[in-house]
């Protein structure tokens, strides 16, 4: 029998105390490489400076101040990588967006959009600025040009950033819709005021402008300004509480002329505008030929009874009689026209709504049970009742085919 022994050498003295050592040295390098990366990161990529593009309201200072308010946002990189594409920032709320780029490892450039002011107030000698969605972005004493003053609503006490506490929601709305219009159309009045049942009144100088209702606002303003060159320089009112595009005049009152009124001259001057429709004009003046014709035939067949006797009268009244007739069907065939036309322009047009994140629409409309936007995308917080109206997500109920509130 073979008996076999293996035998195992000993390890050189040393051994694996070498090994330790060797894995030791490694995580001390990585550990020290690693604290030396998060120097460099931590205080070598550090802001000092900010360039800043498209501020108007606010300084440089300011906004380079509220952009890197934390030691966090104080990081280039952090910073660039939060603003990498154009986004608000809750640190500076009074900007629209905000996008940054590294210009060095200290310094950034940052390009912003301000929030718009559409209207101002004025609450205990104060000048209240709001933006479109009715956020207060400025309280101050100083009067910016360009920005119209909305009068004759009530508001509470206003708080920077947070929504303007106008006590009527629906005078709200028709507030943020007029003063945008205003600003968008470039033709600022220098006030805009509301009465207490909701009828506006905007003054430019010597000229007071009665829109009424909030109804067919676009209409009312874009005539407006075709219009204001004509009667500038005058002094006077412009009636266009009645105006929608069609069939409807609009007349201007020159202050100093009611004499010659009571006199019996037309209660004002009457001036067209680039939507008014100008059939009826065409219809009354042919009915006032019409009507000077039968005059004259009716005169001639006074002048004439003795040759031609009572036949000739009898046809020419049925003639008349055939033209009335023909001009009142002219008319009521323009007035169901103008009807037609009118739905369908309230039902393409849109209303105003509110979304859940306080942001005024301005062309909400119901499509497939679904409140929507122009294009088409669903609006957030606003739902259709049982009885087919919109309910935004302030709990407005409003119909869609006026607009108006439902009560």
């Amino acid at each position: 029998m073979v008996l076999s022994y293996t035998a195992s050498l000993p390890e050189p003295p040393g051994y694996g105390e070498r090994s330790v050592n060797r894995i030791l040295r490694a995580i001390v390098i990585f550990l020290a490489v690693l604290a030396a990366a998060t120097l460099i990161v931590v205080y070598g990529f550090q802001i000092r400076h900010v360039t800043v593009e498209g501020n108007d309201r606010y300084s440089t200072d300011q906004i380079s101040s509220d952009l890197t308010s934390t030691s966090l946002l104080k990081n280039t990189l952090y910073f660039a990588w939060k603003y990498r594409s154009a986004v608000a920032s809750p640190e500076a709320p009074y900007l629209t967006s905000v996008k940054a780029s590294i210009q060095s490892p200290t310094s950034v450039k940052v390009t912003v959009v301000e929030s718009s002011l559409i209207g101002r107030v004025q609450v205990d000698g104060k000048n209240v600025y709001f933006d479109e969605n009715g956020i207060v972005q400025m309280i101050t004493d100083e009067v910016r040009s360009g920005v119209p003053l909305v009068t004759g609503v009530d508001t509470g006490s206003p708080e920077l950033y947070q929504k303007l506490p106008v006590t009527n929601t629906s005078t709200f709305r028709t507030m943020l819709s007029i003063t945008q219009l205003l600003i968008q159309s470039d033709f600022i009045p220098d006030s805009v005021s509301f009465d207490s049942s909701g009828n506006m009144t905007l003054r430019y100088g010597s000229v007071t402008v009665k829109l009424g209702q909030d109804e067919y606002l676009e209409e009312k303003i874009a005539n407006l300004v075709q219009i204001y060159p004509k009667i500038s320089s005058r002094t006077g009112t412009l009636n266009m509480e009645g105006f929608t595009g069609k069939n409807t005049s609009i007349t201007f009152k020159e202050t100093g002329k009611q004499s010659d009124e009571t006199e019996g001259g037309d209660s004002g001057e009457t001036l067209t505008g680039v939507g008014t429709d100008t059939s009826q004009t065409d219809a009354s003046a042919g009915s006032d030929q019409d009507s000077g014709t039968a005059e004259n035939g009716q005169s001639q067949n006074a002048d004439n009874q003795n040759t031609n006797g009572q036949g000739q009268d009898a046809d020419s009244q049925g003639q008349n009689e055939n033209s009335q007739n023909e001009n009142s069907q002219n008319e009521n065939s323009q007035n169901e026209k103008n009807q037609d036309e009118d739905s369908s322009q309230n039902s393409t047009k849109g209303v105003m709504a509110f979304d859940s994140n306080g942001t005024l629409h301005y062309d909400a409309h119901i499509e497939n049970g679904q409140v929507v936007d122009a294009s088409g995308n669903p609006i957030a917080g606003c739902t259709v009742d049982e009885n087919g109206n919109i309910k935004d997500a302030y709990w407005n109920v409003i119909d869609p085919a006026t607009g108006q509130l439902v009560q």
